[in-house]
């Protein structure tokens, strides 16, 4: 009996010790990387950045902040059939560095693996600042880094770092620190608490990629190939209350691609009072977007629009509204949206360089350029990367093109032309098609007194060399003077697009630019300028690509590879070739998402972001040429960080980019090799 008493006294004080000891326990251990600020792994926020382990707890392609330790690198891998690396051949120290990527972890003299974190360095302000191969001095030095908490090199990782804090400094593009979030919704893992709602067709949001998502051109009868589905589809979210809040915007993180319409009309962010269950019934208030950045590629934006007063002091509901046809379709991924409390912070114009009166890039939308017709109904339009128009296309639906008649303008912005001696335009454009009067057809106009009415304003023409052009959609620099009675005049320029119902051209214009100084005179060769980050000299001309080196004097041996001349299977790897004087041609996929393919549609290789090409010769080279491949209005001709580091006989060129996909494709159909004396 005594026994008995003695053991149950002894199980209740050892219980009683362990529920004290329990109860010790800081609360932050409950969910690991998920508690508040005083998380032992972080937030991910500025003030309450990741750890090592918290970033690797919370890798769901999000954005956040990460603290540790720079402690090394992983090897990058050559591509001629060497080894590629896994987070397993982290390199301890900075000799024999790369560029692309460092190592990091949660101490300076850290040298367990399951303690690091790959980390890559998209080109430009944070890989110059940050690599170990031209900084070996950051070595041990702790960093903040704001990226994607996603895998990378087979472990846990951060990749598309924008931004980062080294020694006090701040680098690259830091992320602006919102006000406080009265709603908060992160699509990483699913849709949350918003609803996809159809008011036609059957397409549906949905979660995949860390994101909402729609589209409405994929495989959906399954017979392998892709269509268009029409479709009108709200993403709508719970109710917010706002009934004490006098200021607040919406904070949208977002990409959109493949969208040949109006940006904001067909991908709409909405708000409303009177929603009750019934998208159709309600009353919807489009929030209109800046569409800078969009529409190129997959790279994700952070966009801003304000809340009209009308909604303060009440309940909303924020919705997405999705509108593709049976033509075409976005694609739109979301990640995160927040109403945040107070106003968007005014960010001033920057002014346009000194001589510069017009710049407006046609690759993602129209810009501040307007589509007017005054006869017909067809409009102006983004696609293929470009503003476009064209009066032949299967407009009935019948599957056959025919022609439509029209007079449709597309008109700029009003500008200043400043005190200048001369000025001219720039404009980069493709026609085809055209069996009229390519200037009369597709006209360059100039206007002093247009004010809304394109048929009263009083228009110049402005007359363009057509050589080069309406034989295919290859891309000319088109330069043209402005007479000078417009010169100190506030104008506007405009395109005029005339056809009829028996013929029309195709016209296709990626830019257009208003300078002083006066126009290039036709046929003059374009000066070669530094590309990228690289050695060699680079000058684009429609599909071609000339690197020169800049001290190197050219010699009469020329050679030049047609590379769909190697046998090589479609759609597989380039697996390397030599051209007549014994030159090493090999591919490589470095850190981009996709290696290099060869395809028997382009006759040549195709070399996706971040790939490389390296020339291994046993003779100095004073330039490369290479001919590209133009598809339905698109040079191939790589990213604009496209560049070429030479090592005494070797090349190395590189289709850098800003994040590890996406940008322009280089696409090589030869190789043309100039050796030096």
């Amino acid at each position: 009996m005594k026994t008995k008493s003695f053991i149950s006294l002894l199980c209740l004080t050892l219980g009683m010790f362990l529920f004290q000891a329990c109860n010790d326990v800081p609360s932050p251990y409950d969910i690991p990387g998920k508690g508040d600020a005083n998380s032992i792994y972080g937030t991910g926020t500025k003030d309450s950045p990741y750890t090592v382990k918290g970033a690797s707890l919370n890798q769901n392609g999000g954005y956040a902040w990460v603290k540790a330790y720079i402690v090394g690198y992983i090897p990058v891998s050559t591509g001629d059939g060497g080894p590629s690396y896994t987070i397993s051949d982290v390199v301890f120290g900075a000799d024999g560095a790369g560029a692309p990527n460092i190592v990091i972890a949660s101490s300076p003299d850290s040298k367990n693996i399951n303690d690091c974190m790959a980390v890559q360095l998209p080109s430009g302000d944070v890989r110059n600042a940050l690599n170990l191969q031209a900084h070996p001095e950051n070595l041990g030095k702790e960093i903040m880094l704001y990226g994607t908490m996603e895998k990378y090199f087979g472990g846990s990782g951060v990749k598309s770092v924008t931004a980062a804090i080294l020694d006090g400094q701040e680098i690259g593009d830091m992320p602006e620190e919102s006000g406080e979030a009265i709603f908060s919704a992160d699509f990483s893992q699913s849709l949350g608490e918003f609803a996809s709602v159809s008011t036609s067709g059957s397409l549906e949001w949905y979660n995949d990629y860390s994101s909402a998502m729609i589209t409405g051109y994929k495989d959906f009868n399954g017979d392998g190939e892709k269509e268009n589905q029409a479709g009108v589809t709200f993403l709508v979210g719970p109710e917010i209350d706002l009934s004490q809040i006098e200021e607040a915007y919406v904070a949208t993180n977002m990409a959109i691609n493949y969208e040949r319409g109006d940006l904001n009309a067909n991908n709409s962010i909405l708000i409303s009072k009177n929603y009750s269950g019934d998208a159709n019934s309600a009353t919807w208030t489009q929030l209109t977007y800046d569409t800078e950045g969009l529409n190129s590629d997959f790279t994700f934006k952070n966009k801003k629009t304000a809340i009209p007063a009308e909604f303060m002091g009440g309940k909303v509901y924020i919705a997405l509204r999705h509108t593709c046809s049976d033509t075409q379709s976005s694609t739109w991924e979301v990640k995160k949206i927040e109403v945040i409390k107070g106003k968007i912070e005014d960010t001033p114009e920057e002014p346009n360089p000194e001589g510069e009166y017009l710049n407006q890039d046609f690759t993602s939308s129209l810009g501040g350029f307007t589509s007017t017709s005054v006869s017909g109904t067809l409009e102006w339009y983004n696609d293929f990367q470009s503003a476009m128009i064209t009066g032949y296309q299967d407009f009935n639906g019948d599957g056959q093109k025919e022609n439509q008649a029209g007079e449709t303008y597309f008109v700029s912005p009003a500008f200043t032309i400043g005190s200048t001696s001369a000025v001219h335009m720039a404009i980069n454009m493709a026609i085809n098609y055209e069996r009229g009067d390519l200037n009369a057809n597709n006209s360059i106009l100039i206007s002093k007194d247009y004010t809304g009415n394109v048929n009263s304003a009083t228009w110049t023409q402005l007359t363009y060399d057509t050589d080069g052009l309406n034989a295919d959609f290859t891309f000319k620099n088109k330069e043209i003077n402005i007479p000078s009675e417009f010169i100190g005049s506030n104008v506007v320029v405009a395109l005029r697009h005339t056809c009829t119902d028996t013929q029309s051209s195709t016209w296709e214009v990626k830019s257009i630019k208003v300078l002083s100084g006066n126009a290039e005179e036709p046929g003059t060769d374009p000066e070669p300028t530094p590309g990228g980050e690289g050695d060699a000299l680079i000058a684009i001309d429609g599909a071609t690509v000339s690197l020169t080196a800049p001290e190197a004097t050219a010699s009469d041996n020329v050679t030049t590879t047609d590379l769909n001349s190697f046998g090589w299977e479609n759609a597989g790897d380039p697996l390397g070739a030599t051209d007549s004087e014994g030159t090493e041609i090999i591919f490589a996929q470095e850190e981009g998402n996709n290696p290099p393919k060869f395809y028997t549609a382009t006759g040549g290789v195709r070399m996706y972001a971040l790939n490389s090409m390296t020339l291994k010769a046993s003779k100095p080279i004073a330039k490369v040429v290479l001919n590209c491949d133009s598809y339905q209005g698109t040079n191939y001709v790589g990213n604009t960080q496209l560049y070429a580091t030479i090592d005494g006989n070797n090349w190395k060129i590189v289709n850098d980019h800003t994040s590890s996909s996406g940008g322009v494709q280089l696409r090589i159909k030869t190789i043309e090799i100039t050796y030096a004396e």
